[in-house]
């Protein structure tokens, strides 16, 4: 019975002590920590907080400020075969399953850039936190995603190109839907 009692006692005092644990760890804030050299302006709608926190997620009005800047460059994340058909204008291919491949064609480029935006197939698609993540983890750090990308860009019919850099016109091509894991 003794035994019990110290038991029950034990397991108490541990149930507080994971309380008290649970109050005190810190929750990640939505707002990204590190910001662009120049800065960008955060997308105040984006919510999910619980992935890449370590770049600034942005709307399609931060897209086209930084689309008008010679020190950003865009990056597809989608497959070269859609960069190939329409993206946008001075965006590189860059599919996150053929990085290291292509990150080794621009490289120079990229590192020279000051501020790096992904993008893919907008909203929901993680292509694009990828290869901002890859290119954390290859030492960039002014790197941001644009989050509604390739279908955000299309929908507001903002200007693309194709492969050899000639404008795709209306309607444009619809992007091809990403292989399903079977």
């Amino acid at each position: 019975m003794r035994s019990l009692a110290i038991l029950l006692m034990v397991l108490s005092t541990a149930a507080l002590h994971a309380d008290a644990a649970a109050v005190q760890t810190p929750v990640p804030s939505p707002v990204p920590t590190m910001l662009c050299n120049p800065p960008v302006t955060p997308d105040p709608t984006f919510q999910d907080a619980s992935y890449a926190t370590k770049w600034p997620h942005i709307a399609l009005a931060e897209a086209k400020r930084l689309m008008r800047l010679k020190s950003t460059v865009f990056i597809d994340g989608r497959s070269k075969l859609e960069w190939d058909q329409s993206h946008l204008p001075g965006a590189l291919p860059m599919p996150l399953g053929e990085f290291d491949k292509y990150y080794a064609l621009y490289e120079k480029r990229l590192r020279h850039a000051k501020i790096v935006v992904a993008y893919c197939h907008g909203k929901g698609c993680h292509l694009s936190d990828g290869l901002a993540q890859r290119l954390v983890d290859k030492g960039l750090h002014d790197v941001a995603v644009y989050w509604g990308g390739w279908p955000e860009w299309h929908d507001n019919r903002m200007p693309m190109v194709d492969k050899n850099g000639k404008k795709v016109p209306y309607p444009a091509l619809a992007p091809t839907p990403a292989p399903s894991a079977k």
